[in-house]
């Protein structure tokens, strides 16, 4: 595996065109510009800009190789590519002599840098070495495309007569053409008294979506000898590469890194997954923290553990500095492409970290515990909506290998752990894993009223009747009102069989002050159907009551019970959204006080925004792109319900 994740400059050539499978339709565009023009006039100058790790240095690598390779294009154009760090480049004369350098060591360009050393005590040195330069490019009837990687480095360390003199030459001379990169917008073509302003031709670098990590990690597969793996990884547990893919923001460098994770440890889950890519990226994020001011830092730690979007006005009450100390800092933040600015209709414009995998990585190193727990939450959740079938094949397996003997007692004890934590699973999986695994890890693992009936149902569905009415029967108690609603759930049509249960639950002792948790859930899930039953057969007048008695009974419940149930929550949500029952889907976040449902579901609440108030609604605006991307199968999964009422 190659060593040069951050200095793709270092990879042979083979290397990096063997591994260039994406933004392959940009490389064409840009080629085919560069080909279809012979720079007799001067040409468009290009500005690639990106965080760092999307591909800017890649791409201008990619560029130079296609440059030498076309046989047309070498007869007259010289590619010269700079280093991402160019400390010898103080003034615009150095520029010229680099340019000098390459053209003497690998293009036969004998004496040029001696003919610009006989001027160096001039005054005018610069535009000696430019015109001598020119000339010699004449001469040889070449023409350059300059490479140029984090420009504004550069730009900055030049005087303003010198930028505006580079400016001057790159717009009036047709021997040179700039592809440049940056990891932030320059000044100098922001501000519309600055030289550069509009000069270029700005292409962002974007984070891969979908596919483009599907190719990218495949490729990497084929290159590496490890495509089995691979495949099996992006088959059998593709939620994997789709929750560290939004998470990331796409970064093909993060990508790179999860390939090492996939091939090393592919049985693990995202949590494992995205402590170790974490790890990979303490380096180089910890150089970025302490690179920033004393105030940058603070302003930064303030953004980062809020997570979502925040104004100065919050900002200030967090870190005690002048609102236009702040606001001064956020700009200087957002040049550097450190935070990302969302306007708003006022001036009370929202900031949060433009890379949310530094942010993640900021909260699980300098976070609080529940700061902590809000990412893992996150993972979870998106977790649960990409896996349908995983986890069973992989608890069955686990279950196997402990009985066979096959797995050692350290791996069993974390895998154990592992599995018990995990809440969204189907409920005879967990039956199963607190019938297989140790006693003081099974403890952890409680059997719901929900779950039973769950359970229950299978094996009626199996012609078990007699299991299926012991998992029912486990020890409860039963308040009055969660006996009607049981009742009422055995009086469906499909549960007939269970009737003579109602004298085992009648006969069971009820304490009206004590409701136990289970049997709240248990009430949880009958009001879920009678919601959905209601729904079906459009008896609105009813589901007022019903919504308003889920919530009362959540917030009975102990907070652990409940996070067992914010799936089946989740899906009753789901269901008030495609029934077009806004108020009452925002009555659930509103009125919930045992969890935060907004930031616990919280793509599920982008959801209900983008259906209530439509998808231009500001609102939406505070949430992160790695919310809007994990909204987007909720969202498609609610228009298929709508699509099927229609039927």
């Amino acid at each position: 595996m190659t060593n040069f994740l951050y200095n793709p400059d270092r990879k042979s050539k083979d290397r990096l065109i063997a591994e260039f499978v994406v933004r392959t339709r940009l490389l064409e565009d840009i080629m085919q510009d560069i080909e279809s023009s012979d720079m007799d006039t001067p040409e468009q100058h290009y500005l690639l800009v990106g965080q760092r790790g999307t591909g800017k240095t890649t791409m201008l690598h990619r560029i130079r190789y296609a440059t030498e390779d076309n046989k047309e294009l070498n007869k007259w154009l010289i590619p010269v590519i700079f280093s991402e760090e160019q400390y010898n480049i103080s003034e615009l004369a150095n520029l010229w002599e680099t340019v000098a350098h390459t053209l003497e060591d690998y293009h036969g360009f004998a004496g040029i840098s001696k003919e610009m050393e006989m001027h160096i005590a001039k005054d005018n040195f610069e535009e000696y070495c430019y015109d001598i330069l020119e000339k010699h490019l004449e001469k040889h009837n070449k023409k350059l495309v300059l490479l140029i990687d984090n420009v504004g480095d550069i730009l900055k360390k030049l005087e303003d007569k010198e930028v505006r003199r580079l400016r001057e030459i790159l717009q009036t001379k047709s021997f040179i053409r700039l592809i440049a990169g940056s990891p932030f917008y320059l000044d100098s073509i922001l501000d519309y008294k600055q030289p550069f302003f509009e000069f270029f031709k700005v292409i962002r670098l974007e984070g891969l979506d979908k596919q483009e990590t599907l190719e990218l990690l495949l490729k990497l597969g084929d290159i590496y000898y490890e495509k089995e793996k691979i495949e099996r990884v992006i088959n059998e547990t593709p939620e994997r590469i789709e929750t560290l893919r939004i998470l990331t923001g796409g970064v093909p460098r993060t990508i790179a890194l999860m390939f090492r994770i996939f091939i090393d440890h592919e049985h693990e889950n995202s949590l494992k997954d995205l402590e170790r890519v974490l790890d990979s990226v303490t380096p180089l994020y910890k150089h970025r923290m302490d690179d920033l001011s004393m105030q940058q830092q603070k302003i930064v730690d303030a953004v980062a553990r809020n997570w979502d979007a925040i104004s100065v006005k919050e900002l200030k009450e967090k870190v005690r500095l002048d609102s236009k100390v702040i606001s001064a800092q956020l700009r200087q933040l957002e040049k550097n492409q450190i935070i990302e600015k969302r306007e708003t209709s006022t001036k009370n414009h929202i900031y949060l970290m433009r890379e949310r995998f530094w942010n993640i990585w900021y909260l699980m190193r300098y976070g609080r515990k529940i700061d902590n727990e809000k990412v893992i939450w996150f993972v979870k959740f998106l977790e649960g909506w990409c896996s349908d079938s995983e986890f069973e094949k992989r608890i069955n397996h686990f279950i196997k290998e402990l009985k066979s003997g096959l797995i050692n007692s350290e791996e069993s004890q974390f895998y154990e752990s592992v599995y018990a934590s995990i809440k969204k699973i189907q409920p005879h999986l967990r039956y199963l894993l607190k019938r297989n695994i140790s006693e003081n890890i099974s403890k952890s693992i409680t059997i719901t009223e929900e779950e039973a009936l769950v359970i229950s149902e299978n094996y009626f569905t199996q012609n078990n009747n007699s299991d299926a009415i012991k998992v029912l029967l486990q020890p409860l108690k039963l308040s009055i009102k969660a006996k009607t609603l049981l009742f009422e759930r055995l009086n469906e049509s499909e549960w007939r069989e269970l009737k003579p249960l109602r004298f085992e639950v009648f006969s069971s002792k009820s304490e009206e002050d004590e409701t136990p948790d289970g049997v709240l859930v248990f009430a949880i899930y009958t009001l879920q159907n009678s919601l959905f039953l209601n729904l079906s057969y459009n008896k609105l007048s009813e589901l007022q009551e019903i919504v308003d008695l889920m919530i009362e009974i959540s917030n009975q419940q102990e907070k652990e019970t409940f996070n067992v149930e914010i799936w089946s929550i989740g899906l009753t949500i789901s269901y008030l959204i495609a029934f077009k029952q806004y108020n009452l889907a925002h009555k659930f976040f509103n009125e919930t006080k045992i969890i935060d449902l907004k930031s616990v579901i919280k793509p599920l609440y982008y959801s209900l925004l983008y259906f209530s108030e439509g998808n231009n609604s500001e609102k939406l605006n505070r949430f992160g792109s790695e919310v809007k991307e994990s909204s987007k199968s909720l969202i498609f999964n609610i228009e298929n319900i709508r699509k099927d009422l229609k039927k």
